[in-house]
């Protein structure tokens, strides 16, 4: 009876300091849903007001967060744009794909094209705003460069790797004009025709399709 108690104690103390060592968990993943939810936030209130007219306080409370977090987290509005532009993965809005699929080259590139032609258009009073600091700071068109040179670009060349590997593209062919080529028709499609142009969807994709198949004829490796 009197060792039941001591049992019970010792438990406790395990469960407690149990308890304790996982907070770290939770709080790692709180502040990751955190900087989600004012990144999210920051695209709807940059869309609504522009990026001069929205301050740190909208966004925290659209947010539902304290606005001091933004300086903590990100360094400020400067800071939050530039996470949202540069971290698109971590706002999970893009269907995943489905990575089991074979897809040949033309697919490939008429799926992945689509898919961010779509972004493009689900955010376009974002990008509007987003487009027009990119083009008037210096900081962050730098931060952008070094996304696209580093992570964007690489990111695709690999990808377009292994269709030379499989055969669908020539040896010779230069994977890293290729890619920046390919990014820059996304771009001028996705927000130039689409957000800009306002050009019918069904332009869109049909443009995507004859643009896909010109370019899969070009890499195409000689027949001999």
């Amino acid at each position: 009876m009197v060792r039941t108690p001591k049992k019970k104690v010792k438990k406790s103390k395990v469960s407690k300091a149990g308890a304790h060592g996982s907070n770290k968990g939770p709080k790692k993943r709180d502040r990751k849903a955190t900087e989600t939810a004012l990144m999210k936030a920051g695209i709807q209130v940059f869309a609504k007001k522009g990026y001069d007219a929205a301050t740190t306080k909208d966004i925290a409370k659209t947010a539902g967060a304290n606005e001091a977090l933004i300086m903590r987290y990100f360094g400020g509005k400067k800071g939050l744009l530039e996470a949202i532009l540069t971290r698109t993965d971590d706002l999970g809005d893009s269907a995943a794909g489905d990575e089991t699929k074979q897809l040949h080259l033309d697919e490939a590139l008429v799926e992945s094209i689509t898919e961010r032609c779509s972004d493009f258009k689900h955010y376009s009073d974002f990008m509007k705003v987003a487009v027009s600091r990119i083009i008037l700071d210096p900081d962050v068109s730098r931060i952008i460069q070094t996304k696209i040179y580093t992570k964007a670009l690489p990111e695709m060349i690999h990808e377009l790797e292994k269709f030379k590997k499989g055969g669908e593209i020539d040896p010779k062919a230069d994977l890293k004009s290729v890619a920046f080529g390919i990014s820059s028709l996304t771009f001028a499609l996705g927000f130039m025709a689409q957000v800009v142009y306002k050009i019918p969807e069904s332009e869109i994709k049909a443009t995507i399709k004859e643009m896909v198949r010109i370019l899969q004829k070009g890499l195409k490796p000689d027949s001999k």
